[in-house]
C-alpha cells in the first residue's frame, strides 16, 4: 500500500528541505509541527500551522525579527497570497460564515488540500524572499 501525502510531491519536498537555522525557538518547534502535520495528511492543520509561521517568523524577537529591517517584511512574499492565506486561517479558526471545505461538500477533502498546498507554497516563498530558509 502507497501512502499519499495530501501535499504534492513538491510542496513535500521543498518543506522537507525547510532551513530552521535561522528560526527561533518558536518558529522551530511551529516549523516541526507544520513538517508533521503535512506528512500526516492534516490539511486543515497545515493551513493553520503555515499563517502562524508567517506571523512568528515577523515578531519573535529571538529569529529573523531581530536582525531583518520591517522593509524585508513589507516586501517579502506574494501580498495577494499572504492575504488569502491570513483569510482562509481565520475563516477555519473563527467560524464567522460557512467555509469551503467544510460543510460536507463531496469535493470536500481535495479542496481542503489544494488549499493547504497553497499555504504552504505561500509561506516557503515568503520565507525564500526574506532569504532565511532556503
Amino acid at each position: 500500500m502507497v501512502v499519499q501525502h495530501p501535499l504534492g510531491t513538491v510542496v513535500m519536498t521543498r518543506l522537507s528541505r525547510l532551513d530552521k537555522a535561522d528560526f527561533g525557538p518558536h518558529a522551530e518547534i511551529v516549523a516541526d509541527e507544520l513538517q508533521t502535520a503535512a506528512r500526516a495528511s492534516l490539511p486543515l492543520a497545515c493551513i493553520v500551522l503555515a499563517q502562524t509561521l508567517v506571523d512568528v517568523i515577523a515578531n519573535e524577537q529571538a529569529g529573523p525579527a531581530s536582525y531583518l529591517d520591517g522593509m524585508a517584511f513589507a516586501y517579502a512574499g506574494n501580498k495577494a497570497a499572504l492575504s488569502w492565506l491570513r483569510r482562509r486561517r481565520n475563516l477555519l479558526l473563527h467560524h464567522e460564515a460557512p467555509s469551503d471545505g467544510l460543510m460536507g461538500e463531496a469535493a470536500a477533502a481535495e479542496w481542503l488540500v489544494r488549499d493547504a498546498e497553497k499555504a504552504v507554497t505561500t509561506l516557503l516563498d515568503y520565507l525564500e524572499d526574506l532569504d532565511i530558509a532556503s
